[in-house]
């Protein structure tokens, strides 16, 4: 079951109240607590949305190898793709571009006249991390405990006498539990990502020539696609689904 938004509220509230301590503050109402938060959310959100958005647009199924073909080995390996554009470093950095954290920086014509790149932005953001004031954000998220890796983290180390996380195995907060694959009844594949990636590789064949009548291309002879979801088992097969 999908986490309320409620619970990922209560799980970024202590990080902001950690870093509201260790620039100084004492003391808040939980009204404004609670609407820092919720800033800091919109904040991360829109982050990971701008990087998701470039990630998709700097990436081209167009580029991609087909999973079958008249010029590809029976014996090759099927080709595994990835379900969802991975992001790059040049994905995140034009995100924080875009959010307004690698700032200040020259319009990008007049980088391009100049011939020198503005790492301004950069290297501040690179500061700001290796610096003091995140340093001590770190040292107030791990309350003393230099071994661990961040406050949940330390949060978790606390509040057990020792470090088996097992009580936390299948949460949110632990490792999920190790099922391994499961064959999904009536078709080869073994999960969504796979048959999806399948589907991927169909949508990049080439599309076959319709047939001529009297010198003219016969388009009425052709039918769209199927979604495919009718049948599992085959994806080369394409099938009406009757929806009455």
């Amino acid at each position: 079951m999908t986490p309320t938004p409620q619970f990922y509220h209560a799980l970024l509230r202590p990080a902001v109240i950690q870093i509201l301590r260790s620039v100084g503050y004492h003391s808040a109402k939980n009204s404004v607590l609670d609407q820092v938060t919720d800033l800091a959310a919109r904040y991360l959100t829109r982050l990971c949305e701008l990087t998701a958005t470039h990630a998709s647009l700097n990436s081209s199924l167009e580029n991609l190898p087909m999973l079958e073909g008249p010029d590809r080995p029976a014996s090759a390996q099927p080709v595994q793709y990835p379900s969802v554009p991975v992001p790059s470093i040049i994905d995140v950095r034009l995100a924080f571009q875009d959010i307004g954290v690698l700032l200040p920086e020259k319009i990008q014509q007049e980088q391009d006249y100049l011939g020198i790149e503005d790492l301004r932005g950069v290297e501040q953001f690179i500061a700001w991390a290796a610096g003091s004031l995140n340093k001590e954000i770190q040292r107030v998220a791990l309350d003393g405990n230099d071994e661990a890796h961040d406050y949940l983290d330390a949060l978790k180390k606390k509040h057990s006498k020792n470090d088996d996380d097992h009580k936390y195995l299948g949460t949110i907060l632990g490792r999920p539990y190790d099922q391994g694959e499961v064959l999904i009844e009536g078709g080869e594949f073994t999960s969504i990502s796979a048959w999806e990636a399948a589907r991927h590789a169909a949508a990049v064949k080439p599309v076959l020539e319709q047939p001529q009548i009297n010198g003219h291309r016969n388009d009425n002879d052709s039918r769209p696609g199927s979604s495919g979801l009718s049948s599992a088992a085959s994806v080369g097969d394409e099938m009406d689904v009757d929806l009455d």
